[in-house]
């Protein structure tokens, strides 16, 4: 009998518990069916600021939480449901996904929870799906593409499958639901049409099918099919605009349709020359998708004022509109009103990692722009703009961050370069540093974007080509990586990415050159790259210039191990009068044409021959160029040095003074330009144009020619402070010291310690590249000068000229007793 009591009891109890569950669960479910009916009323209301509205739901909202502290653990489950609905009405997704996870860890395992949740997810993955449309690089939207179904799929269709018989309105949006994530679109849009038919006040149903659409559209473009992808289009474009029409004062139509003008308008690519961004029509009673994707970004701050995503949404709308805007005065335009609306969203959210990193977007947008324009690069701007980024806290610091910050600082060492910043402990060398840090971080997050391999490869690249660098081979080992991770995903690739290999084989060819070995394989699959790369890319001024870049380089190699380069050198020319053809306004053509004579002049020398004509060429096509930056004025000083110097060696040897051309390089110099110069190029050019005036003095005055020779050596000195390593000018040095020696001895001086310098150099030289022919041949020279039967001044000749044979004419010139025949 008293068993049969307790037992009695428990199921009371258990009754009583059972009661209370669905007493609460029912008057938090009505909570949460009363704000869900109150935001739609509010949201298919017109167009107006929803904010006191939205006080309103936050009042129940806070009801809520009281009922559930004075309910106990049984509302816990059913009172985080409704305030998950009270904060997916209110547009704060992850805060109702939160409240959706506290009450489904609470025990409140209802179909509705699962529902709600498979909605909002559902939503994200046709953002995200939006976003990789919109994607400019096809490798980036094809990644965001895999994110988005890796993220999502599974996790909706079983959340849909917890949610059988909770489906709001119909089981066939929920059917829909299952037919997008599955991937069967046709299906999916036959079902959500019933469900606007039955239900037109669904706004929802109405959203989900246009983004179906331009899922669709996006399916057709692919396959090439033009006619359906418009016809998608236009329907999206149309359902979008019923949904607008429908709730406008539901900010997440508006913003949809911001989103659809985004992707379509990167993925139709309407105008020839890319800028599709427009901000009308060609048709001016009609607006164009930049200008209908802005006005709905603004109905939906209108409707929300306050709310700071929506806000950043716009600015980040105006920042991509920028990228590729259709006329300056758009330019402008969307610059102030992408700064005003990061600066409002800051203004509502200090945090926003959002709100900063548009703000910075539009400050390296604008940089770039005049870096690219040839002027200066506000470097307070962009300290501004990396201080803005690095505000943002760890958990704010995703992808998107990272792309951002590793632009900047890409950016900042472009201006650095340009102005002659790169020196190892420079601040364009610390920000280098910085760069390929920063894209370090971007493909340990994202290794499947070709794009984000080749920045950092050449960022790899141009930081081992640094004559300072310390870590040469293992820079080149990691470009390589950079290369190898490019070239992954099919045998179609990007200009960029041929770019990036043919500059690893060039380096990598040079560094050989550098250790006194030859890899001129490297130099013909270079070249055999960029020509891939112009086969897509055919009007690129750029890939022209490149390609005969490293033709003139394969010229060179062959040169130096006896072969004849006119081939190489002509076909060099033929690309560089393609991209001067290309670009004529720009100085690329008219610089590597310069390059081309100046290596036929320099040849010329070497053979015998008079350099004159083709140095006279190159000279004319250098006074052409009119470079902005330091970095190109520096080149173009380089190169008229080189041709100067050359025909100042000629009119050495017919007897005439070399100073009108040694002049030549220096007279279209500023004070600016001359107080800017590089040291080391400076140092340099003063070096060889005091040894050139010292040779030609020593015939007449000894004395003034004594001078010349220790202007030329101080000089040398100052550069070598800077770079002691510089073989190149160690090599001049060390002829300076023989050529010094020659006039010392002939004015019954002591020639010694001269020589003793000029071996020195020799021997290390040759230490550090073994049987490098210039370096043998000075040596011989030096021995040649102290001993004319020096064996191993013979020994040194030899070898040299076995190796090079191109070099014997410039030893007769020296030594015209002892020279061997010309080859």
């Amino acid at each position: 009998m008293q068993v049969l009591l307790i037992i009695a009891a428990t199921a009371c109890a258990a009754d009583r518990q059972s009661q209370r569950d669905a007493v609460w669960v029912a008057h938090f479910t009505s909570a949460a069916e009363r704000i869900e009916a109150r935001a739609r009323a509010v949201g298919m209301a017109r167009l107006h600021d929803v904010r006191s509205e939205q006080a309103e739901l936050r009042g129940w909202m806070e009801t809520v939480s009281k009922e559930m502290a004075l309910g106990g653990a049984e509302a816990q489950g059913p009172g985080h449901y409704a305030l998950a609905c009270g904060e997916r009405a209110l547009g704060r997704e992850t805060e109702a996904l939160a409240q959706l996870d506290a009450a489904w860890n609470a025990g409140f395992r209802d179909p509705r929870v699962a529902w709600v949740r498979a909605q909002i997810l559902s939503e994200r993955y046709r953002v995200l799906r939006m976003e990789a449309i919109a994607a400019p690089d096809k490798h980036e939207r094809q990644a965001r593409e895999e994110d988005a179904e890796s993220r999502y799929r599974e996790p909706v269709l079983t959340l849909l499958r917890q949610a059988a018989g909770a489906e709001f309105p119909s089981t066939d949006y929920g059917a829909a639901l299952v037919a997008m994530h599955e991937d069967r679109l046709d299906a999916a849009l036959a079902l959500l049409e019933a469900v606007n038919s039955k239900h037109p006040w669904f706004v929802e149903a109405r959203l989900m099918r246009a983004d179906v659409l331009l899922l669709r559209a996006a399916w057709h473009w692919r396959q090439e099919r033009r006619k359906e992808t418009g016809d998608d289009m236009t329907a999206a474009f149309q359902a979008f605009t019923a949904a607008r029409a429908t709730a406008e004062s539901f900010a997440p139509a508006h913003l949809a349709m911001g989103r659809y003008q985004a992707a379509g308008m990167r993925l139709t690519r309407t105008h020839f020359d890319g800028t599709v961004f427009m901000l009308s029509s060609e048709d001016d009673d009609k607006p164009g998708p930049a200008q209908t994707g802005l006005a709905a970004m603004d109905a939906a701050t209108q409707v929300d004022p306050g709310h700071a995503g929506f806000a950043c949404e716009k600015a980040r709308f105006l920042t991509m509109l920028a990228e590729r805007p259709n006329s300056y005065g758009a330019l402008l335009s969307l610059r102030s009103r992408a700064v005003e609306a990061a600066q409002h969203t800051l203004a509502l959210d200090p945090a926003s990692a959002c709100g900063r990193m548009e703000r910075t977007r539009v400050m390296v947008q604008e940089s770039e722009k005049g870096l690219k324009e040839n002027s200066s690069v506000d470097v307070y701007k962009l300290q501004e703009a990396l201080d803005l980024l690095e505000a943002v806290p760890p958990s704010g610091r995703d992808l998107a961050y990272h792309l951002l910050r590793a632009r900047l600082l890409h950016l900042w060492t472009e201006a650095d370069l340009q102005a002659g910043s790169w020196r190892v402990g420079s601040k364009g060398w610390q920000h280098q540093e910085q760069a390929i840090e920063a894209y370090r971080s971007v493909v340990a997050l994202e290794e499947r974007v070709p794009a984000y391999w080749v920045r950092l490869g050449e960022l790899l690249l141009a930081r081992a080509s640094n004559p300072t660098a310390k870590d040469v081979d293992e820079d080149l080992k990691q470009a390589g990586t950079a290369v190898s991770n490019a070239l992954k995903g099919g045998s179609t690739k990007a200009p960029e990415v041929w770019l990036l290999w043919a500059h690893h084989d060039v380096a990598q060819a040079l560094r050989k050159r550098a250790q006194g070995e030859t890899a001129p394989w490297r130099f013909e699959q270079a070249a055999q790259n960029i020509r891939n790369a112009l086969i897509n890319d055919t009007h690129n001024p750029t890939l022209h210039h490149e390609l005969g870049l490293v033709l003139l380089e394969h010229a060179r190699e062959l040169w130096e191990h006896g072969g004849d380069p006119t081939a190489l050198i002509d076909q060099a020319e033929a690309a560089q009068v393609q991209a001067a053809k290309r670009a004529p306004s720009q100085d690329l053509g008219k610089v590597g044409q310069a390059a081309v004579h100046a290596a036929r002049a320099e040849y010329a020398w070497w053979r015998g021959a008079d350099p004159t004509e083709e140095a006279e060429r190159a000279d004319a096509f250098y006074s052409q160029a009119r470079p902005f930056f330091r970095t190109r004025k520096n080149q173009r000083f380089v190169g008229r040095m080189k041709v100067s110097h050359l025909l100042a060696n000629q009119l050495l040897e017919q007897g005439q003074d070399p100073e009108p051309v040694l002049k030549r390089p220096w007279e279209g110099l500023d004070i600016g330009d001359r107080i800017g110069q590089d040291p080391v190029l400076r140092h340099r050019a003063t070096g060889a144009m005091s040894g050139l005036r010292a040779r030609h003095s020593a015939r007449t005055d000894p004395e003034k020619a004594e001078k010349e020779f220790l202007s030329a050596e101080k000089s040398y000195e100052e550069a070598l402070q800077v770079e002691p390593l510089n073989r190149e000018i160690r090599l001049e040095e060390g002829h300076l010291f023989r050529e010094w020696a020659v006039v010392r001895k002939a004015a019954k001086q002591d020639p010694e310690p001269l020589l003793t310098k000029g071996l020195t150099l020799a021997d290390a030289l040759l230490k550090e590249r073994p049987n490098w022919p210039e370096a043998l041949l000075l040596r011989a020279a030096i021995l040649r000068t102290k001993d004319p039967a020096s064996p191993q001044a013979r020994e040194d000749r030899d070898a040299a000229l076995k190796a090079n044979a191109n070099l014997a004419p410039g030893w007769r010139r020296q030594f015209p007793e002892d020279g061997p025949k010309a080859p």
